[in-house]
């Protein structure tokens, strides 16, 4: 009896497991979709940065600022005379619709665009820039009350994070 307890509990610490991994993919998947799509218009790829998984576990474990998560990734030395801030913002669209627009900023040069998704109780904000030759991508998954907290009282919550 004692041997089917045990089996039980390993066949469900085995599924939970295995559940969380398809959870986790699916997340990154929209970051990939993105980052997929930026890589077919400009035809690069983005540059490997080296121990960035010690970046998400340090905020897996300690949560910074309400980040449970970031993704990132920077394309170098693009050829952008072909496009316009309007195809970027297109194709973002297209890699995912769930992304809302939130802001757009274009100015001397670079466009930096900030959009918006909800993830079950989580806030994810994904940031484009765009500049000569290189674009950049970054997408955080933040707790909605640390986010709230913070549009709230951000003199408040930005004092709070530097004393840390």
């Amino acid at each position: 009896m004692g041997r089917t307890n045990r089996m039980k509990a390993v066949l469900m610490v085995a599924a939970t497991w295995m559940l969380s991994c398809a959870v986790m993919q699916a997340a990154e998947r929209e970051f990939t979709d993105v980052v997929r799509a930026i890589s077919d218009q400009f035809h690069a790829r983005p540059a490997h940065i080296p121990l960035f998984g010690l970046v998400n576990f340090a905020t897996f474990v300690a949560h910074p600022a309400g980040v449970k998560h970031i993704d990132f990734a920077l394309f170098e030395n693009l050829d952008l005379s072909d496009y316009a801030a309007r195809d970027i913002a297109e194709t973002i669209r297209r890699a995912n619709p769930d992304w809302l627009p939130f802001v757009r900023v274009q100015e001397h040069g670079e466009t930096v665009f900030v959009y918006m998704a909800q993830d079950r109780s989580d806030c994810k904000l994904l940031v484009v820039t765009v500049e000569t030759g290189e674009a950049t991508v970054v997408e955080v998954t933040l707790n909605s009350e640390a986010v709230q907290a913070w549009l709230r009282q951000p003199e408040a919550s930005a004092a709070r994070n530097v004393s840390r």
